[in-house]
């Protein structure tokens, strides 16, 4: 996907027809789970695409009431696995720190 933007950016027509496709269908998804976004975070593999924020800016503003912030991740390609350790030590904290009556309770 690297390689369309890069080419959509360079002129291909082929290539920004592809990546016009691409940003629709990821506003159709990011709408589908939210109504009205104040933020989205895009990450994982898709942070690292020159190009991707504006036309999603775009796009959003075409079918969210007030279009969201769309930022790019920190974190780039390492947010999923980032995540799922936050997960892991949450659950951890949990467990450590919880009293005798929660656990009992969750039982």
């Amino acid at each position: 996907m690297a390689r369309v933007f890069a080419l959509a950016r360079a002129g291909d027509v082929g290539a920004r027809v592809a990546e016009s496709r691409f940003i629709r269908r990821l506003v159709h998804d990011v709408t589908a789970l939210v109504l009205d976004p104040e933020l989205v975070v895009v990450g994982g593999w898709a942070a690292g695409l020159d190009g991707v924020l504006d036309p999603l800016r775009t796009e959003l503003a075409r079918y969210c009431l007030r279009p969201p912030l769309v930022a790019q991740s920190i974190l780039g390609e390492a947010a999923i696995a980032t995540g799922a350790l936050r997960l892991a030590l949450d659950h951890v904290e949990e467990q450590l720190f919880a009293v005798e009556s929660t656990v009992t309770a969750r039982r």
